[in-house]
Parts: C-alpha cells; structure tokens; sequence
C-alpha cells in the first residue's frame, strides 16, 4: 500500500509546502499577507509581502513569502528569484523549504536538472523530507525523458541525413549511367558519321577512278 501512494504521488509534484506554512513574523504586512494567502487571496498577499520586503530588504523569510505569492499566481520566474533569495537564510529549516519550493518553482519552468539540485540540496538539510525525496525523483524521470527524447531525435535526424545520402547516391549513381549512355550514344553516333563519310569517300573514289578509266579509253 505504501508502495502504491509513493508511485502516486511521483506522478505529479508533492504540495507546495510553502502554502501551508509561511514565514512568520510580528510585521503587520507579513501578517496580513499571510491572513490573505490563507484565504488564497494570493494577489492581496503578494501586495502585502512586497510591502513587508521593503521595510526588511534583508529579511530572507519575507522573500520565502513572496515566492509562495508569486508561485501561487503563476509568475514563476518572479517566484525564483524571491526563492533564490530566501534560500540565503539563516535558519536551517527556513533554507530547506527555501531550496525545496524552489525546486518546485525550477520544475514548473521545466528546468529540471536545477529542480534536481534544489531538491538534493533540500534534502541535505532536511533528510527526512520526504516531498524533496519524492520530488527529486520525479525531476530525475523528467531528466531521463529528455535525454531519450534527445537521443531518439538525435537517431530520427541522422537516420534522415543517411537516408538522404543514399537518394543523393542513388541519384549520382542513375545519372552517371544516364550520362554514360548518353555518351555511348554519342559515339555510336560519331562511329556513324564515321562510316558514312567513309562509304562516301570510297564511292567518291570509286566514281573517279571509274572517270578516269573512261578518260583513258577516248
């Protein structure tokens, strides 16, 4: 049974931890963007947050917040960024759910490789998150995919050029023994001209050695 829940929960991302569990701080506009990603206003939220990072620009836990925002509203280049930044945190649990919905962010943008790194990296803070676990290995099959998909078409693009090699060589092949019939033609026809000038030149002879018997006999 728990095998069949692992395999399950491998075919789509684990949920996004960040969701569930902001970053908490007595700032009344952390505060209040919190209350508003509760209630899955996340663009209320993400207006509070921004407003929150500048009264603390160096407060990591606040660009945590902005990247569940942001991820939460799609804009996940804008969510890797906050993230980016979040993971510089101080605080060992902070950093690990930083590099974690970082990863999540990564794989949305199809940067799975980097999602990958993210997830390790989660998992080296926190090596019982079993999200990151799940998660790094679906980057992993994402990653696999690829590179199938890569070397499949790699295969498709050569077979193609080989096969054009052999249309291009057949061709060359059918034209040489065009052009070498039509040579032979051409000295068949040169051989022709040959005799006939040949034939004409001894009934020429013919004709005047005959002329020159019947000059002879007057």
């Amino acid at each position: 049974m728990r095998r069949q829940l692992m395999t399950l929960a491998l075919l789509t991302l684990a949920p996004l931890l960040f969701g569930f569990d902001p970053f908490q701080s007595s700032n009344t506009n952390v505060e209040e963007g919190n209350a508003k990603l509760g209630a899955g206003k996340y663009k209320e939220a993400l207006e509070y947050y921004d407003s929150a990072a500048k009264e603390l620009p160096e407060e990591a836990g606040v660009q945590y917040n902005r990247g569940v925002a942001l991820h939460r509203l799609g804009k996940f280049d804008k969510a890797r960024e906050a993230l980016s930044r979040a993971t510089a945190a101080s605080d060992r649990a902070l950093k690990g759910k930083g590099f974690y919905n970082l990863g999540n962010t990564l794989f949305e943008l199809k940067k799975y490789k980097a999602a990958a790194d993210a997830f390790k990296t989660s998992l080296r803070l926190r090596s019982d998150h079993v999200p990151s676990k799940w998660n790094l290995e679906l980057a992993l099959r994402r990653i696999q995919e690829e590179e199938k998909k890569k070397k499949d078409q790699d295969k498709k693009n050569k077979d193609q050029k080989d096969n054009k090699k052999d249309k291009n060589k057949d061709k060359n092949k059918q034209q040489d023994k065009k052009d070498q019939k039509d040579k032979q033609g051409q000295d068949k026809d040169k051989d022709k001209d040959k005799q006939e000038q040949q034939d004409k030149q001894k009934e020429q002879d013919q004709q005047k050695k005959k002329q020159e018997r019947s000059d002879k006999d007057k």
